[in-house]
């Protein structure tokens, strides 16, 4: 279960280091444990499987950080990381976000089930909150339509994101059922539709974030609110 409100390391400061070992902190502890999620995945990190990466004794780990739940939140913390810094108008910071946000769960793909999952946000995916927010209302927006708006396009982030990383079907298990999905099978024949481009972009991603801003943009519109 998640951390108590009370028991968030993420809200709190981290521990000092001048009171413990010069090579052991919270910040090696919580960098060692992203580094092997990403390479091995989630499972793979354990408090006694970072205590031999970091040539430590297993219980010395506890001083800084006080169980596993709460390291896990440590490490979302750190793998979400800064918002970009946003420029140019609404749709262009926006477009801006969507791409950083979806960045994160490509560096970092065991991130997407936690945070669509009941564990609640940390710092960090707050200031991201915010920042959108702000992009949003600084053009003269009510925060509640920011909400909105921040609402759908992190949620089209989050749905393609999914797709990338856990969702898309192997091509040899849709050859079993091809004649019945002939349409479907036929994206995955060859490269999947979401390949990336010679340039680094993903052209699904792009043209999907496209029609999404589009919807967004006719709907303010309609309402006589303001969307650059």
């Amino acid at each position: 279960m998640p951390a108590s409100p009370t028991q968030d390391p993420r809200w709190e400061p981290a521990p000092d280091p001048r009171t413990a070992r010069r090579s052991l902190s919270r910040d090696t502890i919580v960098d060692a444990a992203v580094r092997l999620a990403d390479e091995e995945g989630l499972d793979a990190v354990s408090m006694p499987r970072l205590a031999r990466t970091l040539g430590a004794a297993p219980m010395s780990l506890y001083r800084h950080v006080p169980h596993k739940d709460a390291l896990v939140d440590l490490m979302i913390d750190a793998a979400v990381g800064e918002p970009p810094a946003v420029s140019g108008g609404v749709r262009a910071g926006l477009e801006a976000w969507a791409r950083a946000n979806r960045a994160v769960f490509t560096t970092h793909p065991w991130t997407l089930p936690l945070v669509t999952g009941p564990r609640r946000m940390g710092p960090a995916e707050c200031v991201w909150a915010e920042t959108a927010l702000a992009l949003v209302v600084a053009d003269g927006l009510p925060v509640d339509v920011a909400f909105e708006v921040l609402h759908v396009v992190n949620s089209y982030v989050l749905g393609s994101s999914s797709l990338r990383h856990d969702r898309a079907p192997l091509t040899s298990d849709l050859a079993h059922r091809a004649a019945d999905m002939p349409l479907f099978t036929g994206l995955f024949t060859g490269a999947p539709p979401d390949t990336t481009g010679p340039d680094g972009v993903d052209p699904v991603f792009e043209a999907g974030l496209a029609r999404v801003l589009d919807g967004v943009q006719a709907h303010l519109t309609r309402t006589d609110v303001r969307f650059s």
